[in-house]
């Protein structure tokens, strides 16, 4: 095998290793978010599932917020998600830690992380 050849095997292994071997991502620290066009469905959905859904699925929803689909992220809470407007979103406040949460501050939240789901917010939040 030639050197040169060898990076695509190691960068296969890498992306493998996060894997639970059926190719579903287990940590959410494995989910990387672009710096636009996010995805509800690749990004945001798999990482709120993975980071919140242990107090906020959807049966066990602590404080009546499930974080694990679309339609009660939107739609089940005012303002948790205002599409267009992350300043305003409550995700966004609790996430940075502007609002409280019982838990207390999310220094589990790496920046390109609350990046990622800012912009997804601020590009109209879909359901893509």
């Amino acid at each position: 095998m030639a050197r040169g050849s060898t990076l695509p095997v190691l960068l296969a292994g890498m992306v493998l290793a996060s894997c639970d071997g059926a190719g579903t991502i287990t940590n959410p620290d494995d989910i990387v978010f672009p710096d636009s066009a996010v995805s509800y469905q690749a990004h945001v959905q798999p990482w709120l599932t993975l980071r919140c859904g242990p107090c906020h699925g959807s049966g066990n929803a602590a404080g009546g917020i499930n974080l694990t689909n679309y339609s009660s992220l939107l739609f089940d809470r005012p303002n948790l998600v205002v599409p267009g407007n992350p300043d305003e979103s409550l995700l966004c406040q609790v996430l940075e830690g502007t609002l409280g949460h019982p838990a207390g501050q999310f220094q589990f939240l790496r920046s390109d992380q609350m990046a990622g789901i800012r912009t997804w917010i601020r590009e109209g939040a879909f359901n893509n």
